[in-house]
C-alpha cells in the first residue's frame, strides 16, 4: 500500500442515513463536532456517554441537503443505531435508514490510487478539486459509488461505498485498472499496523466510556465552542474543571526482539505502574516497535521513558510525537 496501490474490504462498517428537515440540527446537539455544511464534507464526529467519555465514533458525510450518510465501527452496529434510534424526535422530522447490509465498502490506497481510479471513472480526482475529507457521486467503470477521501491508513486514497450487488464488478474492474501499478488486496492486520502508526484511536481501545473525550486526545473532533450543546458537553466540561488523569500517549517500543504490545499492556515508571497500553505492533513503514496508550499526565510528555510489560518481560518504551509516520498529512493530502 506505501509503495503502489492496494484495495480493501470494509463492507462491515455500519451505515446508516439520516435525513429529513430536522436531520442536522438532531444531529449537531447530538455529535461533538461540527455538522458539514456543505454537501461533500466528510467530518469525523464523536457520541459521548452523559458524563463525557466515548460511547461510539461516526464518519459523517452530508449527502444532500438534509441528507446525511453515517459509517461507523461494523462491530457495534447494534449499539450504535439501537442509540440513534432511541434518540430520534418523537416529530418525524428525521429519518434513519439502516444501509449496512445495502452498501459495500472498498478501501482504495496507496501512492498510485488516483492513477487506478482515473481509469474508471469520469469524476476529476485531482487534489485541488477532491480533496481531503469530501466526498463525490462518480462512476467507477459503469458502476457507481460514493467516493469518500478519507482512510485508515494514512496514504492517499478512497472509500468507495457501492450499492453491495455492484461490488463483485467494482472489485474486479479496479484489479484490472491496478494490475500495471502491481495492486494488491490488504487485510485488517495491514490496516492495523498502519494505522498505529498515525496514532488512529480504535473504540473501545484508546477511546472509550472509560476516558474522558479530551483524556484520549479528541480535542480538534470536540467542538467546545459549538453555539449547540452535545450530548455529555457539560460533564465533559465539569471533568476539565476537576482536572483529567489520564493523557493519550503514542509510544516507541525498544529491544523488541519476537513479540510487540497488543493491547493491555502494563505501562511503569520506576516500577510503579502509571497507565496501560490500549494498542500495539509493528510499523513497517517507519520500522519501529509502537504501542497506543494512556497514563497519568505526568508522564505523558514527549521523550518521557517507561516501561512495558510484554509477555512476562519489561522493555525500555519512549513517548514520541502523535504519527510516527507522515506526522504533516502530506500522504493523505497529495
Amino acid at each position: 500500500v506505501h509503495e503502489k496501490v492496494g484495495i480493501q474490504d470494509m463492507s462491515a462498517f455500519a451505515k446508516c442515513e439520516i435525513s429529513g428537515p430536522g436531520a442536522e440540527g438532531w444531529l449537531d446537539q447530538l455529535l461533538t463536532n461540527a455538522v458539514p455544511k456543505k454537501v461533500g464534507r466528510v467530518t469525523l464526529s464523536y457520541l459521548l456517554t452523559h458524563k463525557g467519555g466515548v460511547r461510539s465514533e461516526f464518519t459523517v458525510y452530508k449527502a444532500a441537503p438534509q441528507r446525511y450518510y453515517l459509517v461507523s465501527a461494523g462491530a457495534y452496529e447494534r449499539h450504535d443505531h439501537d442509540y440513534l434510534k432511541k434518540a430520534l424526535p418523537r416529530d418525524g422530522s428525521v429519518n434513519f435508514e439502516r444501509l449496512t447490509t445495502a452498501m459495500g465498502v472498498l478501501v482504495l490506497a496507496g501512492p498510485r490510487s488516483r492513477d487506478v481510479l482515473a481509469k474508471l471513472t469520469d469524476a476529476d480526482l485531482s487534489s485541488d478539486s477532491f480533496k481531503w475529507l469530501t466526498g463525490k457521486f462518480i462512476n467507477v467503470g459503469y458502476g457507481q459509488a460514493d467516493a469518500l477521501r478519507v482512510n485508515f491508513v494514512g496514504e492517499l486514497g478512497w472509500e468507495l461505498h457501492h450499492p453491495i450487488e455492484m461490488q463483485n464488478y467494482i472489485f474486479d474492474e479496479i484489479m484490472k485498472a491496478g494490475a500495471e501499478f502491481d495492486i494488491k488486496p490488504f487485510g485488517i492486520r495491514a490496516m492495523d499496523s498502519m494505522r498505529l502508526e498515525k496514532s488512529y484511536r480504535l473504540i473501545p481501545r484508546e477511546m472509550s466510556i472509560e476516558y474522558a473525550a479530551l483524556e484520549s486526545g479528541l480535542d480538534r473532533f470536540v467542538k467546545l465552542d459549538k453555539p449547540i450543546d452535545f450530548v455529555g458537553k457539560a460533564a465533559l466540561l465539569a471533568w476539565q474543571d476537576r482536572g483529567f488523569v489520564n493523557r493519550f500517549v503514542t509510544l516507541e517500543v525498544h529491544d523488541v526482539i519476537d513479540a510487540d504490545a497488543r493491547g493491555s499492556e502494563g505501562l511503569y515508571k520506576d516500577g510503579e505502574l502509571v497507565g496501560r497500553a490500549t494498542s500495539g505492533g509493528f510499523g513497517f513503514r517507519v520500522n519501529k516497535s509502537l504501542a497506543l496508550g494512556l497514563v497519568k499526565s505526568d508522564f505523558a510528555e514527549v521523550g518521557t521513558q517507561l516501561h512495558i510489560e510484554i509477555l512476562g518481560q519489561r522493555h525500555r518504551t519512549t513517548v514520541i510525537s502523535e504519527s510516527a509516520f507522515d506526522p504533516d498529512n502530506n500522504a493523505l493530502r497529495s
